[in-house]
This record gives structure tokens, sequence and C-alpha cells, in this order.
């Protein structure tokens, strides 16, 4: 299946949970409503199913996290700035992300990155490279004053974009098939319908930081496939997915999450007689009745904006589950991620 842009909405699973950290939305737009402004044409979708998540947050300062990156080379060290813990990179430095197989067709990739200088570069290998990037033989992502999409040493779909020099950006990679799409933010940096990038069980972020220009990186998420939703839901009842962004303890929807909610608004408005529950729930960090009360209350923004968009409230019902239903462990980064979710069930 290739994915175009025009399509988007109809290929994806739609309405996510928060997944990402607590600390990990706070440095994008925060003003900004889904669908408004630049995130109008936004059209980057998470994978439905989380395969690998850092969190830092119970890592030692001073330390590398090995029981979660695979060390390769560098001066690579735990710090901790405004609240957050961020893997500080000091030296060229390189990091390999395990995973529990090869990468399938469709895959998505997010972090967030900052680099000490625009001449400073970060490249993202979907498989392992030692040597130059003109030695790659598939595409890469690389990070610099022109973030893009690479091959060889050669940029094929790139723009001039410096929103993460001396500063934390999300990063998203999404990956189709031959489609590819990359973001800086808000904005798109890199668009192949024919991309060649390779599949394999590790990804490989190669850094480049002095001291006084350090390189930062944290909240890394990598997830696979792009199930139909509404084929989905008539098959088995309900859909587990991830990709609505939440504001830090907040309920209030982030505009990362406009392709999500066009995507569920087109599926309801197009089967009128399709009637859902919105289940929000959450990992078990904090306190139970406080994750209760949050679960519920962004199951209930989803059915507002939803309601919002022309859809009947009564084929619409928003479900808090907190931390009383987890998928995966809680006590691991991975199993926290992907008990920060939301289900789509057909009623």
């Amino acid at each position: 299946m290739t994915l175009r842009i025009s399509r988007v909405t109809l290929l994806t699973l739609i309405v996510a949970a928060a997944a990402l950290h607590p600390h990990q939305l706070a440095a994008q737009d925060s003003t900004a409503a889904p669908g408004t402004g630049v995130w109008r044409n936004y059209d980057f979708v998470r994978g439905d199913s989380i395969w690998y998540a850092s969190d830092f947050r119970d890592e030692r300062v001073g330390r590398f996290p090995a029981s979660q990156l695979e060390f390769v080379s560098g001066n690579m060290e735990i710090v901790e700035r405004n609240g957050a813990k961020l893997l500080e990179a000091k030296s060229a430095a390189v990091v390999r992300i395990p995973l529990p197989t090869e990468l399938p067709a469709q895959y998505s990739v997010e972090f967030r990155l900052e680099i000490g200088a625009a001449n400073f570069f970060t490249s993202l290998y979907s498989s392992p490279h030692e040597g130059s990037n003109g030695r790659y033989a598939t595409d890469y992502v690389h990070l610099y004053s022109r973030p893009g999409i690479y091959r060889g040493s050669a940029e094929r779909s790139a723009a001039t974009e410096r929103s993460f020099v001396k500063n934390m950006v999300p990063i998203r990679l999404q990956v189709d098939g031959e489609y590819a799409i990359l973001y800086v933010g808000s904005t798109r940096v890199g668009m192949v319908p024919n991309a060649n990038f390779a599949r394999s069980k590790t990804l490989q972020l190669s850094m480049n930081g002095q001291p006084g220009r350090e390189t930062y990186l944290s909240d890394i998420v990598v997830a696979v496939g792009l199930d139909p939703l509404y084929e989905t839901l008539l098959k088995t009842g309900e859909v587990t997915t991830y990709g609505l962004y939440f504001d830090v303890d907040s309920d209030r929807l982030r505009p990362e999450s406009t392709p999500q909610l066009d995507a569920l608004t087109k599926m309801l408005t197009d089967h009128a007689d399709l009637t859902v529950a919105i289940e929000g729930h959450t990992d078990a960090t904090g306190d139970d009745a406080h994750n209760q009360s949050l679960s519920e209350r962004r199951a209930a923004a989803v059915v507002a904006y939803l309601t919002t968009n022309g859809i009947a409230a009564a084929r619409l019902a928003a479900v808090g589950k907190g931390e009383s239903v987890p998928v995966g462990d809680n006590g691991t980064a991975l199993g926290r991620a992907q008990n920060r979710r939301v289900v789509i069930r057909k009623q």
C-alpha cells in the first residue's frame, strides 16, 4: 500500500492516547488548536503498534542509558535541564535502537532533538552504518541547517529549517512502503514518493556535538503499522490507537492530532449508522484517582471535538479507564507507552 497525502485520513488508525512522556510535548507550539493555521495540512500519523519507547526519567544523571539504547561510540551522558532528562552528546556520537524484529513496510519514528549549531548534523539510519554518508546505499534522514531525506551525500527532499538549533523540537519520520514524509516541528521538510529505506531490526542515530555546543536527544518512539480504522472496527469491534497528543497533564488536544481527528470525523460522517465509545487509558505513573480523571477528560475532549465538527453526540460515548486495564508492563518505558492509549469501541 502506498500512502498519498490526499488519502492519509482513509488509511490510518485514528484516535490515539498521549503516548508521549509528560515533558515530551512541552517545547512544540502549544497555542494552536487542531486543524488550524500551519497544522491544517499536517499529515504525520503515528503507527498503531509501539515497538520501542525511551523514557529517561529514571536514568541516573551522568550515566549512559545502557538499558534503553545501545552505545556504539562517543561522549554521552544523561543530564537534567528544566526538569527534563536528556541524552547529551559532547562529541561525535553513535547510538543504536534495538527493535524486536525487522521493520515492516509501514513505520514511524519520532524523537526530540536539539543541535548545538546549524552545521552540526544528526543522521537517522534504518540499519547499522559505519563510515561516511556517501557510503550508505539507501535513504536516510539528515538533520542540520537543511534537514531532509538524503541518499549518499545528496539531498532527495529537504528544506532550510533551523528551529532545532539550540532548541528542542520534535522530529517525525513516517514511511509507508515507498512513500516517506519528514517533519521538523510543524514544517514538512521532506516528502519522497519513491523512497528506499533499508529494513532491519536496528535503527541508528549518529550525532555531532562539542562542549558548549552539545546535541540533545530524548523521547524516542518507534511504531509500526497503518491499518484502516473502519475495516478493523467491523472485523474486531475495537481498535487500540496511538497518535492523539495532549498538553502535559491536560485534556487539551494538541495540533499534532489534526490528521487523526480528521480521519475519525470522516469515518463517522461516511458511516452514519456507526456509534462508538472513546476509551481513554493511562499508564500507572502518578495517583490512581488522578489518572482516572485525566483519562475521562481526555476521552471527553475527543468527543467534544467530534460533536463540534458535526457528529451527533448520541453516537458517541466518552469512557475513562485510567490505569485499570494495562496492556504493557508499567515497570518499563515500552510498557508505559503501550498503556497510554485510546480504544475506539464499536457500540
